[in-house]
């Protein structure tokens, strides 16, 4: 929906019958609030006169209201802009659904505004402090820290720069800076992190930050004033939700002047956050990957972002310049063992890699399948080798079915137009789904020094199949049991069955791997 000026006009007509003047920019008007009852005296109704301008960005952002008079005792805290206006809607609406479009409901969103203002807020748990603060654009703009390790009422050391720094765990201390003198070059650009509790308003000033300092206050102030504390960052919470503020300090005539720095956390509980309902039950069950070309790689990747932490990595390949097209590494990676680089990538996401094991070797016999079954619940077998697959096969479901270890086989086939994934061992009543015929080999593609033929499989297949794979890991894992023994993925229409078990039982023909 688009709104044209005449809409903007209609809008503006429904103010005048709410008593409120139009001056053909700027309305005005009044609006009744009530302030909270105490223990003193009841609940009091008072009048408060507002400004609505529909500015630049008007329907499809509210309207800017500035307070002209509360009409009685209100201090302001949170939930106002910069500009004084007052931020009633923090989320987004589409222009036709926008509630502040009927006059009546932005008038009761500013009476709301105005009580929870007078009550301070109950029950708020915005932790947005860096919003009260103007942001400084020279030097960091982002402060990194990790929460389980931070060290609290003391002066810290920093790495990094400029635009990003990261706040350590290793102390300073300041006792041996004196006289306005530093010892060395590791006196600059310190931090200060320190535990303030609950906030009922926002900071602004420095005034603000030293009381909530406590002892520490003198002490601080000092170490900014001869220019070797560079961030202060304040752990806070509101309403029970934990939040944090960095500000970057300087010392002015005035006084010590701070500006916001944007913080994050560097945890492994924030890290994966936003790994989905699964990562608490994918955290610590050991799982192999066997195959870390184009789909294990990626498979690994995705499993690692979901919260899988213990994985071993098995792949007897080095990585080629060519496999990088459709491969979790990339070209810096080339020339190393493929579990080994596959490993590298996932300290990017997380550089909390100690579990993570890696074999640069291959399965060749029945008895070192059976070993890596046995030691991993889920065994990940992304080969593309019927060999390799099948003994893997033959491991898992020569076991007892109740000894909880379970192989998920994931294969692409003919050059990407077929996915499939096979969990094993069945479950009572269960079969795996009946094969595609084989097609004859009609790759033409050969690369130098590479024996076997290159599939023309394309990177999204890789990525779907690796998917997929993710999918009934979970589905194991989370003993959901949504899923059959056989999940396809049909990309293209098919002349025959869109299944194949080949490698999966013995005798069976081999698939191709996307290597």
């Amino acid at each position: 929906m688009s709104l044209q000026a005449n809409d903007i006009d209609r809008w503006r007509e429904q103010f005048p019958a709410l008593s409120f003047t139009d001056d053909g920019e700027r309305l005005h008007g009044a609006v009744r609030w009530a302030a909270p009852a105490t223990p003193d005296q009841p609940a009091t109704v008072f009048t408060a006169r507002v400004e609505i301008v529909p500015g630049a960005t008007f329907p499809f952002e509210p309207p800017k209201v500035r307070l002209l008079d509360p009409g009685g005792p209100l201090e302001t805290t949170f939930h106002i802009n910069a500009d004084d206006t007052l931020c009633l809607w923090e989320d987004d609406w589409p222009v036709d659904e926008a509630p502040w479009l009927d006059a009546r409901k932005l008038l009761d969103r500013i009476t709301g505004w105005l009580q929870e203002t007078a009550a301070s807020w109950p029950g708020d748990d915005s932790c947005d402090l860096e919003r009260y603060l103007s942001q400084e654009r020279a030097g960091p703009q982002m402060v990194l820290y990790d929460a389980t390790r931070l060290v609290t009422d003391e002066a810290v050391r920093t790495e990094g720069g400029p635009e990003v720094i990261l706040v350590t765990d290793r102390v300073r201390r300041t006792g041996t800076i004196i006289n306005g003198r530093r010892r060395n070059r590791r006196d600059r650009r310190l931090a200060w992190v320190a535990d303030i509790g609950p906030v009922d308003r926002p900071i602004r000033t420095w005034d603000d930050v030293a009381p909530a300092l406590g002892t520490h206050a003198a002490e601080v102030s000092r170490l900014i004033k001869m220019g070797v504390l560079d961030v202060v960052l304040l752990r806070y919470s509101r309403a029970g939700v934990d939040g944090a503020l960095a500000v970057r300090t300087r010392p002015e005539n005035s006084g010590i002047r701070i500006t916001a720095c944007e913080s994050a956390d560097t945890s492994t509980r924030t890290l994966t956050m936003r790994a989905g309902p699964a990562r608490t039950a994918l955290a610590d069950v050991p799982i192999a990957i066997v195959g870390c070309g184009a789909i294990g790689s990626f498979a690994a990747e995705l499993l690692f972002r979901a919260g899988a932490r213990t994985l071993t990595l098995v792949d007897p390949e080095l990585l080629r310049p060519g496999n990088v097209v459709r491969h979790f590494a990339d070209l810096r990676h080339v020339g190393w063992p493929k579990p080994h680089a596959v490993r590298d990538c996932l300290s990017a996401i997380d550089p909390h890699v100690a579990a993570v094991t890696v074999v640069h070797d291959r399965v060749t016999t029945l008895a070192e399948a059976t070993d890596l079954v046995l030691r991993h619940q889920i065994l990940v077998d992304a080969t593309g080798s019927g060999r390799a697959s099948s003994l893997l096969a033959t491991a898992v479901t020569r076991l007892d079915a109740t000894a909880g270890h379970t192989v998920v086989s994931v294969c692409v086939q003919r050059d990407g137009h077929v996915l499939r994934v096979d969990r094993m061992p069945l479950r009572p009543g269960e079969s795996h789904l009946p094969p595609l015929p084989a097609l004859e080999n009609t790759s033409r593609l050969r690369e130098r020094g590479c024996g076997s033929p290159i599939s023309p499989t394309p990177p999204g297949a890789a990525v779907a199949a690796a998917e997929l794979a993710l999918r009934v890991v979970i589905d194991e894992v989370t003993a959901e049991h949504a899923l059959p023994a056989t999940v396809a993925d049909v990309r293209t229409p098919q002349d025959q069955p869109p299944f194949d078990v080949a490698g999966l039982i013995i005798g069976g023909h081999p698939r191709r791997a996307a290597s």
